[in-house]
């Protein structure tokens, strides 16, 4: 529950010279002209973060790495919770670390986030940025509650800002061809894989996929059953329960393995045997870069400059909503969890068995409560 005592953006703004209007206006005003690179400013870059070694690259090329510019933005400015962190990567992708998370402000026309374990305080750490009217990226998960994912959302209405939740999953020819292929099936069933440590780190990967391909394709999921040892912990399987076009339902498995990336195979009337869809990585320059991790932020930059959503604010929400399904249902040993059952206040969990001794967490908790 997101707790009164918490700091809010304008409890960081009371400290500050300038007010929510002026900030506002700054932004507004910080628009580049044609020819210039959209400036960057990027949140959460170095501790579990897909910034320092996957898209930082892509906008701030290093020469002694032999990479070359894939976008046409630059990452002006950076922020992470540990300052030495921050000031590491200001130092490898030459850019400027700022000292506050909102000190950004005025200076760039879009934010990436790429962290992970700032996810219960990206309601905090991106409001500034959405007040203003911003696109933000924000790296999966979205949230760990759906009063604080409702938050950000009801923020971006408000401003007119965009915003991209993705998973990398979404964003590859493989999906976009399941997708185009069963907006017009009537689906039995279906069976995918997905390469998983952690739930909320690799689990929702594949649950981004079954969400962009399936439910937003017409199918909307109605309830989630997540059957494992523990959410940390694979091999797990999770189960869900969709209605289609016409109210019919059907169901459809995700096992969370080690050792693949995403495969989706969808049975319908026509289809015996199933038509398989394989996310391949890509092998050798260009194709390891364009074939996963790059199309994420050309899908950035396209809805930053001309301000479209991929995906709608409710389908955002209802992503979430899904994920919180499914975390509830491995903590409560695999029952079935509908959709409608997850209270607007139940959060879940971010600290990793894995990673015990991490402070990461405690360095957010020691911020922002």
């Amino acid at each position: 529950m997101i707790s009164t005592s918490q700091p809010t953006r304008r409890d960081f703004l009371a400290k500050s010279s300038l007010s929510l209007a002026a900030l506002s206006q700054l932004s507004a005003q910080s628009r580049p002209n044609r020819g210039e690179p959209f400036r960057i400013g990027c949140l959460n870059v170095h501790n579990y973060s897909h910034l320092l070694p996957l898209w930082a690259p892509l906008m701030n090329p290093r020469e002694g790495n032999k990479e070359i510019a894939l976008t046409g933005m630059r990452i002006t400015h950076c922020w992470e919770i540990d300052p030495e962190k921050s000031a590491e990567f200001a130092k490898m992708y030459n850019c400027e670390a700022v000292r506050n998370f909102d000190d950004m402000l005025g200076k760039v026309d879009g934010i990436i986030s790429g962290g992970y374990y700032n996810y219960p305080w990206n309601h905090i750490l991106h409001e500034p940025y959405l007040e203003a009217g911003l696109p933000n990226l924000i790296n999966r998960p979205f949230a760990n509650s759906l009063l604080k994912a409702r938050k950000m959302i009801d923020t971006a209405r408000k401003s007119g800002s965009t915003i991209l939740c993705p998973s990398a999953y979404e964003y590859t020819e493989a999906v976009a061809r399941a997708k185009a292929w069963v907006v017009d099936k009537k689906i039995q069933c279906y069976s995918a894989t997905n390469s998983v440590d952690e739930y909320p780190t690799h689990g929702v990967h594949g649950l981004y996929m079954i969400h962009w391909a399936i439910a937003e394709a017409g199918n909307p999921i109605v309830s989630v059953a997540y059957q494992s040892r523990n959410w940390y912990t694979p091999p797990g399987v999770m189960t869900f329960e969709h209605h289609d076009k016409s109210g019919n339902p059907f169901l459809g498995t995700l096992h969370q393995i080690n050792g693949t990336w995403g495969t989706l195979q969808v049975y319908t009337p026509e289809e015996y045997g199933g038509k398989a869809f394989d996310i391949r990585a890509g092998i050798g320059f260009p194709f390891s870069v364009t074939e996963a991790w790059a199309p994420t932020i050309w899908v950035y930059e396209r809805m930053a400059r001309y301000k479209e959503m991929p995906e709608s604010f409710d389908d955002i929400l209802e992503k979430t909503r899904v994920f919180l399904a499914g975390f509830r249902s491995v903590l409560d040993g695999g029952k079935v969890v509908r959709l409608e059952e997850v209270p607007e206040d139940w959060e879940a969990p971010v600290e990793l068995p894995s990673k015990a001794g991490d402070p990461t967490v405690g360095l957010f908790r020691k911020m922002f409560g």
